[in-house]
Formats: structure tokens, C-alpha cells, sequence
């Protein structure tokens, strides 16, 4: 199992080294490499004293990093053969170029740590049966089906632009579903039944939607049954004898 330790919160040799570029306000891609190389070693001198365990892959990296110096003083250009660890280091420009991919999965690294902060404020919830909360029991509408009323209805409103008067005058009236259903139950008190459209004796568009909404009511509480002979003949409503 490999552990990664932090010192002053760098996550490795490479993590302190782009943290000296940084700190140098240096161009990431026209490093000194003698500078950072002499600000890391200096680094590492402060810090040997306080946990060498912790800090040996600092040391491995130290070691490279003084024998790049020593190359770099000697003007040395031989290649030596590459090598994919972290902490082995060829040449100036092998170092360049690992600090600048680290600093590429770093950023990359920070982008997807801010998604899944973000990602843990939503959550989900798996699919529930809803039966629970549903009604109990239909609304009983005797033989005429929810779309029936609509259709109705529908019929009913276009049939209505063809009555509408040349010039009108506008007033403002208030409607309420409980007041309709107190003018729907005085109608049936006098009458056993009515048709469903004669309920509809004012052409607005509020008014129609109380009236629709104070039959649905009722037929949910079973004050009334609609009742239709056959297809497209009206709609009837009667009073349901309890």
C-alpha cells in the first residue's frame, strides 16, 4: 500500500516545485532551472531535521536535482537513457516538462475535486410506488367519462363565438367554486336533473371553469351522477338520492 504524506501542505517533491515557480513569478514554460533547483535544495536543508521518513521522496528528488546541477556546471549534454519514475531526472528539460504535466493533472485534479463538491449537492432518491398517496376510491361519473365533460364543453365554446355580440362592456364579477356548487345544488332542489350545458349560461372564461370545477367537485363527493343515453346526446346531470 503506498501512503502520501504532505509537508507544509506540498504533496510531493514535484507539488514544491511548481510551488517555487510560482512563488519565483516565473513562466511556467521558460523555467531558470538553476534558481528553482537552488530554492528547492535549500527547501529540503530546512526541513531534513523534522521527519526524515516523511520526507525521503524528497531526498530521492534532492539527489537527482544535485546531480542535474552538477551536469549543468560541467556543461555535460550526454543523454541518459530515460526513465518513466517521477524522481529521476535527465536534463533541464526534462525537468521543465514534468513540472508543467504536473501542473496539468493538477489543475485537471482541483476541476473534478470542485465537480464532485458540487455533484454532493444534489441528491436522489430511488423510485418509489406512489399508491400511497393516491385517492381513494374514483370519481364516479355514472357512464360519462372526465373526457366527455371536456368534449363538451370544447363543443360548447366554439359553438359560443358565434353568439357573441358585436360590442360588449366588460365587468368585473367574482367567482368561486363553493358559491357554484350552492347555485348548482339550489337548481337541483327544484329539478331532479339539468344538462350538463345549461349550467353554462355565462360565456367567460372564469365563469366556465368554476362551474366545470363545482361538477367535478360534487360528482368526487357523489352529490351527483352524470348520465349520458348514447353517444353525443347531452350530457345529463341528476341529483343523486342518498
Amino acid at each position: 500500500m503506498e501512503y502520501n504524506f504532505c509537508i507544509n501542505d506540498f504533496e510531493g517533491p514535484l507539488d514544491l516545485l511548481l510551488h517555487l515557480v510560482k512563488t519565483s513569478k516565473m513562466n511556467i514554460y521558460d523555467i531558470d532551472i538553476r534558481i528553482i533547483i537552488e530554492e528547492y535544495l535549500k527547501f529540503i536543508e530546512s526541513e531534513k531535521e523534522k521527519n526524515i521518513d516523511i520526507a525521503s521522496s524528497y531526498l530521492v528528488m534532492a539527489a537527482e536535482l544535485i546531480h542535474l546541477k552538477s551536469k549543468m556546471l560541467v556543461n555535460d549534454e550526454e543523454n541518459e537513457e530515460g526513465n518513466d519514475d517521477e524522481f529521476s531526472i535527465t536534463s533541464e528539460e526534462d525537468l521543465r516538462k514534468k513540472i508543467i504535466e504536473y501542473e496539468k493533472y493538477k489543475k485537471i485534479s482541483e476541476s473534478l475535486v470542485e465537480l464532485e463538491n458540487k455533484r454532493n449537492n444534489f441528491y436522489t432518491k430511488s423510485p418509489m410506488n406512489l399508491e400511497e398517496f393516491r385517492e381513494k376510491g374514483n370519481v364516479n361519473f355514472g357512464n360519462v367519462s372526465l373526457d366527455d365533460l371536456v368534449m363538451a364543453l370544447k363543443k360548447f365554446r366554439e359553438r359560443e363565438k358565434y353568439n357573441k355580440p358585436i360590442s360588449t362592456r366588460i365587468t368585473r364579477k367574482e367567482y368561486s367554486v363553493e358559491r357554484r356548487i350552492e347555485d348548482i345544488r339550489k337548481i337541483l332542489q327544484v329539478r331532479e336533473s339539468v344538462l350538463f350545458l345549461e349550467l353554462f349560461n355565462e360565456g367567460n372564461k372564469e365563469f366556465l371553469i368554476v362551474t366545470f370545477l363545482a361538477v367535478l367537485t360534487m360528482s368526487k363527493d357523489e352529490e351527483i351522477l352524470l348520465r349520458q343515453e348514447d353517444n353525443f346526446k347531452p350530457i345529463i346531470i341528476e341529483r343523486k338520492v342518498k
